[in-house]
């Protein structure tokens, strides 16, 4: 055997046994007595000391949770001209505390200041009614910030409330013209385009 490959094997068998040595130190816990006394006293005294990681059980494994959250009501179906009420509900995770609002009203719609209705004591939970007026037809959105504070930082978020003014007219569904074949022999169903969009 060459000398490389003599050192690589080396370090594999002192790779393989310090593996081995760690896990037996963790199965045996720091209770065991003497058996856990058998490895390296370092490496103990290093996994002892290492932070352990606790779990947050609301968290969910997979996509991250924002820190604030939005939620909206509308009072009435939003009709042009007539005043309406947006409730917005806002709630503040990982100690964000203190929540403010600011609202920014886009084209065709008019919006006055945020009216606290509801908070908790520590301003986590925090709920505000806006006054809105829609000015134009279509698809309007009214823009809410929401900041609070979490030590020295401020985490915020921005929502796009949509507000829909005029009625859509749905066109009466022509006749379905027959089942066809497609090109791999499987039946496909072709509908009318309607062209509005």
């Amino acid at each position: 055997m060459s000398e490389r490959a003599g050192r690589i094997a080396v370090r594999l068998a002192l790779a393989t046994f310090g593996v081995a040595l760690e896990m037996s130190v963790v199965r045996a816990g720091p209770s065991a007595g003497p058996a856990a006394s058998v490895g390296d006293g370092a490496a103990a005294s290093a996994a002892a000391a290492a932070p352990r990681i606790k779990s947050n059980p609301l968290a969910s494994a997979g996509k991250p949770v924002a820190p604030i959250s939005i939620g909206y009501e509308l009072a009435t179906q939003p009709v042009l001209g007539v005043p309406f009420d947006v409730r917005i509900s806002v709630r503040g995770s990982d100690g964000v505390a203190d929540l403010t609002l600011m609202v920014r009203a886009g084209d065709g719609v008019q919006a006055g200041t945020p009216q606290l209705t509801a908070s908790s004591a520590d301003g986590a939970q925090r709920t505000w009614t806006v006054a809105a007026t829609a000015y134009g037809e279509g698809a309007l959105y009214l823009g809410v910030l929401a900041q609070g504070t979490v030590g020295n930082q401020h985490p915020a978020r921005y929502l796009r409330i949509p507000i829909r003014i005029g009625a859509t007219t749905v066109a009466a569904p022509t006749t379905v013209s027959p089942p066809k074949n497609g090109f791999s022999g499987q039946r496909v169903i072709v509908l009318p385009a309607d062209g509005v969009r």
